[in-house]
């Protein structure tokens, strides 16, 4: 468990830069300057576009606030370190109404801050670095630059840099308009953190990673931890009740709810109960990204087959097919490949990159591989038809082109056989199927047919006394079978007077086989001289 969770926080860590960069370029809310222009159908020139631009005439000041661009960055970077008092230097309190100043500036600052960064990724270079701002903006007076939107119940609220005179000279500099600062305590009521969040946001230090605050992280990581303890009692409690009630559950069964199902429903709770306050849209592009959600399902899918494969196995093994079991094996690999593939493609769609063009690659690689891979295939469906229909099975000894030997292996692409003659055959798994097989070992019980031929010679009364004296000792064998059970004159030819023998011996061990198949050659020479039959002798030419 412990090396499970050092994984998942590692390919957290990897998926978050992912998603935070992914989710970043798709268009959601509109949240820049150029957004909010381009929603409202203005076409706008921006500074970019423009060959004469000229910084000389940005008036020198100690918070840099002498162009649009670098006031709105000068803000940003104080209050994300905390500096509230810094960030007051960039907002415009005149003719701002008393109840608002009575909150206090830094408190101002403070909160304006928390609604900027729950609604709006800025990207600054969208942002003029003129003296005098964007003049191209229409329905926006030239004092003053829109750099981001906000949706409220009331309305549309515009985020408004706005050139000011400074205090000490009347020189020009750009502030957060006093507009923007007037509506901060309307916009608080509808974003600003539960009382959790703000504590956690007051006392916890002022740095983040890939754009979220520690205290977020602290937040989101510790309610995490507090649902899958939740989550692992739930399910321990569950299981316990299920063997209170006896309801047969196997140890494996009990694994899968008490660990990936747990983590799996912590993981769902974690999202549905999450207050949508405490997120950021730095917050909500990874958890958009559905990372630790993919992670959770792909365990519990992977886990799932793991359970299959045992059910199956021991249903296989109930129904007499204990080799079908050894192909549980690489299905389940494939499965397990076919769900991966998935998610992580499910995965990339939620970070915002295109699945269609991976797929596209992919079908494209695929093709070739299959066309390269033709033969495997028929040998891996060949695996699969000798594993399932089972004509022979490991161990069997069986007959083939001519071929008689013993199955050592069934492979993914061949079956190995050992010949009588202790040498070693690799038989490609799709021509071994398609052959005429003779499966020795599946006889419940071992044919002897010899082939007697007595001389012309020999009288009838003879040939009558050795058949019915063989017939008798034959029935009174225990490992012989009584039916069948043959010994007649069957014909006569050229070789001779040829009669015919049949028994069945009631065992499948070879050495048994022959053990007894020799002292019944013994008893039929005995009994050939009690009864005066000559066997003739054939030579090969006949």
């Amino acid at each position: 468990m412990r090396q499970l969770i050092n994984n998942l926080f590692f390919i957290i860590f990897i998926s978050s830069i992912l998603s935070f960069s992914a989710q970043a370029k798709q268009e959601n809310t509109p949240s820049t300057r150029h957004d909010v222009n381009k929603d409202t159908s203005i076409k706008v020139a921006t500074y970019k576009d423009r060959d004469d631009i000229d910084h000389e005439d940005v008036p020198e000041d100690k918070f840099n606030r002498g162009q649009p661009r670098a006031s709105l960055q000068g803000f940003l970077v104080a209050a994300q370190e905390s500096d509230f008092l810094r960030a007051t230097a960039y907002m415009d309190f005149r003719n701002v109404n008393q109840d608002v100043l009575d909150l206090g500036k830094e408190e101002l600052a403070r909160e304006l801050y928390i609604v900027l960064s729950r609604n709006i990724i800025f990207d600054t270079s969208d942002v003029s670095d003129l003296a005098e701002g964007d003049l191209s903006e229409q329905h926006t007076p030239s004092y003053r630059e829109v750099v981001g939107s906000i949706k409220t119940k009331q309305g549309t609220v515009n985020i408004l840099l706005q050139r000011v005179p400074r205090q000490e000279d009347r020189v020009r500099i750009w502030k957060i308009s006093n507009s923007t600062v007037g509506k901060i305590p309307r916009l608080k009521k509808e974003y600003s953190y539960t009382p959790l969040g703000e504590w956690l946001f007051e006392h916890l230090p002022a740095v983040s990673f890939i754009g979220i605050m520690l205290w977020q992280w602290v937040y989101i990581f510790g309610l995490f931890l507090i649902i899958y303890s939740l989550s692992m009692i739930a399910t321990l409690l569950f299981t316990r009740l299920l063997i209170f009630a006896k309801i047969n559950i196997t140890s494996e069964t009990k694994r899968f709810i008490e660990k990936p199902f747990s983590f799996f429903l912590a993981t769902i709770l974690l999202r549905v109960l999450t207050p949508e306050a405490n997120y950021t849209l730095a917050s909500k592009s990874i958890s958009e990204g559905a990372t630790l959600l993919t992670i959770a399902s792909m365990w519990l899918l992977f886990s799932f087959v793991d359970l299959l494969k045992v059910k199956m196995g021991a249903y296989f093994v109930s129904q007499n097919k204990p080799l079908v079991v050894f192909l549980l094996r690489p299905a389940g690999t494939l499965i397990k490949s076919l769900i991966a593939i998935i998610t992580v493609l499910i995965w990339f769609e939620n970070l915002g990159f295109s699945a269609t063009t991976l797929l596209a690659g992919l079908g494209i690689g695929g093709l070739a591989i299959a066309l390269a891979a033709q033969k495997t295939v028929e040998n891996i469906i060949g695996a699969v038809t000798l594993y399932t229909s089972a004509p022979v099975k490991v161990g069997d000894l069986c007959g083939f082109d001519n071929t008689i030997g013993t199955v050592e292996e069934i492979g993914l692409r061949s079956t190995r056989i050992r010949t009588l003659d202790r040498t070693v055959i690799y038989v490609p798994n799709a021509k071994f199927i398609d052959m005429l097989l003779e499966n020795y070992s599946e006889r419940e019980k071992m044919a002897y047919k010899p082939k007697l031929f007595l001389s012309a010679q020999t009288k009838h009364a003879d040939i009558e006394s050795f058949l019915a004296s063989l017939l008798s000792y034959l029935k009174e064998q225990p490992l012989i079978e009584q039916s069948p059970l043959r010994a007649h004159f069957k014909n006569y030819n050229v070789k001779g007077l040829e009669l015919d023998v049949l028994l069945y011996i009631r065992t499948t061990n070879f050495d048994v086989y022959l053990e007894e198949i020799n002292g019944i050659n013994f008893k039929i020479l005995a009994l050939l001289e009690q009864n005066n039959c000559q066997l003739n002798v054939i030579s090969d030419r006949q």
